[in-house]
């Protein structure tokens, strides 16, 4: 009797190896193809290789970005007609044009804007565009301070909290509209990561996939409705 349960128990911790080897082998792949094949993809969606590699408005912030991302739309109206959709950024503003119920979920409740707002659109350097409400949990919150304004062509931006101007400053929104001769307008949107190295750097990387997937469709976002606007116009 003893030699049968000693055997089940042997049988079941085999099992438990063997899961716990497969599990592992697949995480190991994952985070291969993760960092081999989608985390490139990401670092340049939408963009050429000449907008990958061109020095944007912005770029002097950060001393020595540990990765950069450039990620691009093109968007069927001018610069005139886009860039008042990027100042009225903010949870407690137009919102931020991205998925509202992933929004939700995070308590933030945001409402994103479907016209141009005439009291949002007085922004100016200095000023903090936030990404959580006055009141959330964060405390201080996290928040956008505006770097340069080039209207309607360039509007930077550096990641910080509500109290204080990030100094130095470590990651960038870098928004840069560039006329076509077809009347479309690349929508460019760069931003410069110091995250250091090591440990630190490989987690900001793999952060990277889903922060792409809410920055993805704010592009969508501000592209649909800019486009609108100018189909009526």
């Amino acid at each position: 009797m003893s030699k049968t349960i000693s055997s089940a128990t042997a049988n079941r911790a085999a099992a438990r190896r063997a899961v716990f080897g497969s599990l592992t082998l697949a995480g190991v792949l994952m985070t291969f193809i993760y960092y081999r094949f989608v985390f490139p993809w990401i670092n340049r969606w939408g963009a050429t290789d000449s907008e990958v590699q061109e020095t944007l408005p912005g770029d002097e912030l950060v001393a020595k970005p540990t990765y950069t991302t450039t990620h691009v739309v093109t968007v069927e109206a001018t610069p005139e007609q886009i860039y008042p959709w990027l100042i009225q950024l903010g949870v407690d503003r137009g919102g931020m044009y991205s998925y509202t119920s992933i929004e939700s979920i995070l308590g933030l409740h945001v409402t994103n804007a479907e016209r141009i707002h005439p009291e949002w659109q007085h922004l100016k350097v200095g000023d903090l565009v936030r990404f959580t409400p006055e009141h959330y949990f964060l405390n201080p919150g996290p928040g956008l301070w505006v770097q340069q304004m080039e209207p309607p062509h360039v509007l930077v931006f550096a990641f910080g909290v509500e109290t204080q101007i990030p100094e130095p400053v470590t990651v960038t929104w870098q928004f840069v509209l560039r006329p076509q001769d077809d009347g479309s307008t690349r929508l460019i949107l760069r931003g410069q990561n110091d995250v250091g190295s090591g440990i630190g750097a490989a987690l900001a990387k793999l952060g990277a996939g889903p922060w792409f997937i809410m920055e993805r469709q704010m592009l969508w976002g501000i592209k649909e409705r800019a486009e609108r606007m100018a189909a009526r116009d």
